[in-house]
């Protein structure tokens, strides 16, 4: 499909330039084709693009974990989810990747399929992330008493590689409290850091003197232009810093110790993030700064002790609690005379049992400390989930004296990610595993399988006629029976099985610890009986079925990937084989398969390649024996296979994605050529062109049909439209609205394969066809004795009383000929009379028949 002008992509083109484009995150439309029609500001900057480079990219170009055939796979499973959210990395214009969050979902706009997705870079996440991680290893380092040179500089260092741009450095006062020293700047340079050694504070001292002066920040965006930084705008050139931010360590409330300073090689004006941080960072370096001040190891910052929100006890070396500090009575409802003088134990939740706390006191007599998970309960009887740290402190002689337990709730914080931990791997519909959960714990029970020697066995069930069930129920009908499904499945497998649901009506059962394959046809069985008896969908009995395909580890596949292709191969199987029934899989399949996607790949090139022809097959005016009709039928002519029957490419084709631009290709092409044998056979010349029940689903080509019969002339009914009964009985209010502009064009529709199917005359009469063809299968065993005779003899009747005119398919003797004219028939299509011919040897044919005798 042409990609659509980005320009012209939206309707709200002035609100998307000043609205879409100030959003941090990104914003994408990506058509059907994985054309990107759409980026935000955010998105193309983040990926180092500018706006015209991006619109010329597809999505396999910055996501390479996408194939056009697993784009078309994502927008059906798109479709029918109607939003996913997922991990991916996409690849930015250096070559670097980046890793992202995206939140997926299916928009029809105009008639066009499109994925919208809002990306969120998962940058931001690390880093906050890496900012907890630096935080409690500060607080860890304090608790155990670790020198202050250590817990600043791996401060400075952990700001330093979460953001490798900026060089970070933390000076300190001197005990007059005029001067700053130097104490932690790994990365500033040496000739810097000593340039500025004993640098008396000031108001305008740079950033640092004048923040350690006022006892504020200051933060100087450009050293260059900032009057502050007058004195030293040379020394800072000459080693390329030019911008400094800079916050006061402010300690015991009012006492500046010192400065935490982050510089930038290039002007940056902080944003609200940042000062936020560098205000979390000082107050970091405030926490250890104070412990350091401590006189006593027993004594614990008073800041900290009495103002972090993180609760404290200090314990004997019996572990009794011997203080306690506000936070922990905020935390737990105790007061701290309610607590002093008894075990920690004494609060706890009955579900650690003795060898738990065992197990802690072990590690403090041995290492001094320990850290984990641990239930409280508070005084009002509720309980609670703790991360706790537990460190001890020596007396003079080296020995224990103290124990110091620092912990925090993290209750709502555990919840939290249990929450999203189960909505990322449960099927929020019928709770089922999803596909992320199932994969992982297949590929865990596989391995596991390897090492005990036994096997695992992967049955993968699509449902049959679940669409018709939800065109017809509804969405809300739909889930109600996929949620009984899940019940039956469940209700069939073992308690050590696993069952899934991979999303639309896709499930597995996954059976483990088995050793032959006699156990997946018990279960399959078992599965097809159960879903045979009546779902009740609201009010309504709803009848379902499944097509089940089944392959066993090690015996069919050496990894959990080719598992889950090979079992979804036999169920295609078993859907080819009638429905309701399971099929293995064997070593045919993965030929078939592997087959199936070398032909698609090439496809994909034979349009290029010119390798597909059209061939004509003339439709016979029964009353008059002339000449003015024909049916187009596309033929690939493959390099090295020869003729590769439309039986076979077709379906590929449908499955591809690739039959819109095929079937535009034949439908360009066949109006051509019906304007030039209107000129050269007869001036009513009608070619038809059959049209794939899947065109009707991406209707953008039709469009460009439409414009170039109306700027051609003499087209009126120069084309008939051929589709199956299918589409017809199918033919949502799209569907009849698309066929009711083909009228409009002047293209007549025709009904292919009449009789076959379970065509309704309501909707014949709604789309107003102008013909009916019979199918050859009923015309190859018509006979006057036959019972094939009356059917064809009704529906010439029917048609007939209906206005519209019969085609006979497939008539090839002398006989059924005779027959069709006793009964009426107008028009006769078959080896009668010629095979379907190249162009030039149809306009032949035609051209003899119109020669006069002589």
């Amino acid at each position: 499909m042409p990609v659509a002008n980005h320009e012209d992509f939206l309707d709200f083109t002035l609100f998307s330039r000043f609205s879409l484009d100030k959003i941090q995150d990104w914003i994408t439309w990506i058509n059907a084709a994985g054309d990107i029609v759409y980026v935000n500001e955010a998105a193309y900057t983040a990926l180092g693009y500018s706006k015209q480079e991006i619109y010329k990219l597809k999505i396999f170009d910055i996501d390479l974990s996408y194939t056009p055939a697993s784009w078309a796979a994502h927008l059906q499973r798109l479709k029918a989810q109607g939003s996913r959210t997922f991990e991916t990395q996409h690849r930015k214009k250096d070559g670097t990747f980046l890793p992202v969050e995206i939140n997926s979902n299916y928009i029809e706009y105009h008639g066009l399929e499109y994925n919208c997705a809002i990306v969120r870079p998962m940058v931001d996440r690390q880093r906050a992330e890496k900012r907890e991680q630096i935080k409690n290893h500060v607080l860890d380092l304090v608790a155990h008493n670790a020198p202050l040179k250590e817990i600043l500089g791996y401060l400075v260092r952990g700001v330093e590689e979460e953001n490798p741009e900026r060089l970070c450095s933390i000076h300190l006062l001197d005990s007059s409290k005029q001067f700053l020293r130097n104490y932690a700047a790994p990365s500033l340079p040496t000739g810097y850091s000593e340039a500025i050694e004993n640098l008396k504070i000031g108001p305008n001292v740079g950033s640092c003197g004048t923040a350690a002066f006022e006892g504020k920040p200051v933060m100087v965006d450009n050293i260059q232009t900032d009057s502050r930084w007058q004195g030293y705008q040379a020394l800072a050139a000459q080693y390329n810093l030019a911008s400094c931010w800079s916050v006061p360590i402010i300690v015991d409330h009012h006492d500046v110790a010192g400065t935490f300073a982050i510089y930038h090689r290039y002007p940056q004006t902080p944003a609200q993030a940042d000062i936020e941080q560098l205000e979390y960072l000082s107050n970091l370096a405030r926490i250890a700064i104070e412990r350091h001040r401590s006189a006593e190891e027993l004594r614990l910052s008073d800041s900290i002790f009495k103002n972090t929100s993180e609760a404290m006890l200090v314990l004997d070396i019996n572990g009794m609690i011997i203080a306690t500090n506000p936070a922990f009575t905020k935390i737990s409802g105790y007061q701290s005379s309610e607590v002093i003088g008894h075990h920690p134990v004494t609060f706890g939740s009955p579900r650690h049992y003795r060898d738990f706390y065992d197990a802690i006191r072990k590690d403090l007599q041995e290492r001094g400390s320990w850290r984990g998970e641990i239930c409280g309960v508070k005084k009002t009887g509720e309980e609670y989930i703790n991360w706790v740290t537990v460190n001890t402190t020596n007396d003079d002689k080296g020995l224990p004296f103290r124990r110091v337990v620092l912990f925090s709730d993290i209750t709502e914080k555990k919840k939290h990610e249990e929450r999203i931990w189960y909505e990322a791997n449960y099927d929020a519909l019928t709770h089922l595993p999803n596909r992320r959960l199932f994969q992982e714990r297949l590929q865990q029970e596989v391995f596991r399988a390897n090492r005990l020697g036994t096997k695992v066995i992967l049955l993968y069930l699509d449902l049959d006629g679940f669409k018709e069930v939800n065109d017809a129920m509804g969405h809300q009908g739909g889930d109600q029976l996929l949620i009984e499904v899940a019940r039956r499945l469940n209700a069939v497998v073992r308690v050590t099985d696993c069952t899934s649901r991979l999303g639309g009506d896709e499930f597995t059962v996954t059976l483990l610890d088995v050793h032959d394959s006699q156990a997946a046809t018990k279960v399959a069985t078992s599965i097809l009986e159960l879903l045979q008896a009546p779902i009740m969908v609201d009010t309504h009995a709803t009848y379902i079925s499944a097509s089940i395909g089944i392959t066993v580890y090690p015996d069919d596949a050496d990894d959990a990937s080719s598992l889950i292709k090979n079992a979804d191969q036999a169920m295609y199987e078993a859907k080819k084989l009638g429905r309701n029934q399971y099929s293995f899989y064997t070593q045919e399949m993965q030929y078939v398969a592997n087959r199936r996607t070398e032909q698609k790949r090439e496809l994909r090139n034979a349009l290029l390649n010119h390798e597909f022809e059209i061939y004509f097959q003339p439709l016979v005016n029964f009353k008059t024996g002339a000449v003015t009709k024909a049916e187009a039928l596309i033929r690939w002519r493959h390099a090295s296979m020869g003729m590769v029957s439309p039986a076979e490419f077709i379906p590929l084709a449908e499955d591809a994605g690739l039959i819109h631009e095929i079937g535009s290709w034949v439908f360009i092409e066949c109006l051509d050529q019906a304007l030039k044998w209107r000129s050269q056979l007869h001036p009513d010349f009608q070619i038809s062109v059959n049209l794939s029940p899947v065109q009707f689903k991406h209707t953008a080509y039709f469009d460009r049909w439409f414009n170039l019969i109306a700027s051609a002339a003499n087209t009126n009914n120069c084309l008939c439209v051929e589709i199956t009964e299918g589409v017809l009985l199918d033919a949502s209010a799209k569907t009849a609205q698309q066929l009711l502009r083909f009228r409009e064009a002047g293209i007549e529709v025709a009904i292919d394969d009449f009789g076959t199917g379970y065509s309704s005359l309501a909707y014949i009469k709604r789309i107003e066809v102008d013909y009916l063809k019979i199918d050859r299968s009923f015309i190859t065993n018509i006979a006057a004795e036959s019972t094939d005779y009356p059917l064809v003899e009704a529906i010439i009747m029917m048609a007939h009383k209906l206005g519209l005119k019969v085609v006979a398919e497939g008539v090839e003797t002398e006989a059924q000929l005779a027959l069709l004219d006793s009964i009426g028939c107008d028009y006769i299509q078959g080896y009668y009379y010629a095979k379907p011919l190249p162009r030039a040897e149809f306009e032949a044919w035609v051209l003899a028949r119109q020669q006069p005798v002589s």
